[in-house]
């Protein structure tokens, strides 16, 4: 178990590998023993986990379904109410499953409410003044389906939660986007359709229903083996001490800004076609009681151009180099955030496309982060010639 945290911070990271099991449910339900272990010691209560994602590796949809119902169950055994709970299919670097789990320090069970409705389950937290929401969104009713209708089953889901809780899309400050063989192709009259691009256009359109004058959210969209389309969601409504700041990079392009020259094909949309992915580089969200910057999903890409280098190694340096530059002291007071003190990194996901460059992504980040609390998955990345994308979260005063 990793876990990573500061004084001072309320929000709180776990990755959780199991020590044994031969199942998946034997695996989860070992890292919830250690999950109980690790509460008795650090008198950390269940009531302030309000998210949870587990990665697996399966074979097909078949067993992703039948396994995602395993490890739900499971979860039922260990939480009285369960908190909005991700299921993704990418093969974890140490073995079959990993477990991230997300809390709040010093929740109280009155600060939370637990929602639903026929589709999803959501959680609300009020404290402080401010109003966080944690969500996660899928297309599973259409598995069988396209990305296309997946995508928009999802995204309804999601605008379906925020309408629940008087909120618009432009009240996302987080986003991560699952998309299975998201560099695959529709096939459909003599025509093919980019999977990402799909997905793209969809959250385009449902975007176009709010206004972003203060910027879209942080955001990551990674591949998955199996699964569909999957959203999680971290929303805020800001208290009066409160605010939301969107992140430009000193070397990267803004991604909605990107032309059609990076842009892949989609003929199944005629209203929404070919638009830019809608994210911020980072965003911070500013409360008295903490600073918190959402790193959405990096690669090595300088304006918008990926850069046509074959090493992962070497990708993986110039990510890393992406990210230190977003988070620099120097940037974030360009932004009106921090007091020129260098931002700390809390905890980082990195993907790799291909197995055989693990070892060289985790020796490359581990020369620069050697005791970060970091996630290693097996996840084909957004473009083809990309072999490594990473996110995270860091901490600043």
């Amino acid at each position: 178990m990793s876990f990573s945290t500061t004084t001072g911070l309320a929000l709180k990271n776990l990755c959780i590998s199991p020590r044994l099991g031969a199942t998946l449910t034997d695996q989860l339900n070992d890292c919830y023993k250690q999950l109980t272990e690790y509460s008795i010691i650090r008198s950390f209560p269940r009531v302030s986990i309000v998210k949870q994602t587990v990665f697996i590796s399966v074979a097909n949809n078949a067993e992703y379904i039948q396994s995602k119902q395993k490890l739900l169950s499971c979860a039922k055994e260990y939480f009285e109410k369960i908190p909005p709970t991700s299921i993704i299919a990418q093969h974890p670097e140490n073995g079959s499953l990993v477990m991230e789990i997300t809390s709040i320090e010093g929740l109280l069970p009155e600060q939370i409410k637990y929602r639903q409705n026929d589709d999803s389950t959501w959680l609300v937290v009020d404290r402080c003044g401010m109003k966080m929401l944690f969500a996660s969104c899928t297309g599973e009713k259409h598995l069988n389906g396209t990305v296309l209708e997946q995508s928009q089953e999802a995204f309804h889901q999601v605008q379906n939660i925020l309408s629940s809780e008087g909120m618009r899309f432009s009240d996302i400050i987080r986003q991560w986007n699952y998309i299975e063989k998201i560099t695959g192709f529709l096939d459909r009259n003599n025509s093919t359709s980019q999977h990402y691009q799909m997905f793209n256009d969809v959250r385009s359109k449902f975007y176009n229903q709010a206004d972003f004058s203060n910027g879209f959210p942080a955001a990551t969209g990674i591949g998955t083996d199996f699964g569909g389309i999957s959203i999680d969601i971290i929303a805020a409504e800001l208290g009066p001490d409160c605010r939301s700041v969107a992140i430009k990079s000193p070397v990267q392009q803004d991604a909605y800004k990107y032309t059609q020259e990076v842009l892949a094909e989609n003929s199944c949309m005629s209203d929404f076609c070919r638009t830019s992915p809608k994210f911020e580089r980072a965003r911070v969200l500013d409360t008295p009681e903490y600073k918190w910057i959402f790193i959405s999903g990096t690669a090595a890409i300088k304006g918008q151009i990926s850069i046509p280098i074959l090493s992962a190694e070497v990708q993986t340096e110039m990510t890393l180099q992406n990210i230190l530059s977003l988070t620099s002291p120097e940037n974030l007071m360009k932004h009106g955030v921090g007091t020129g003190q260098k931002a700390r990194l809390d905890h980082l996901r990195v993907y790799v496309k291909y197995p055989k460059d693990l070892k060289q992504v985790q020796e490359t980040c581990q020369q620069h982060f050697p005791h970060l609390p970091t996630i290693y998955l097996i996840a084909d990345i957004c473009r083809p010639e990309l072999l490594v994308e990473i996110e995270g979260l860091a901490v600043t005063t």
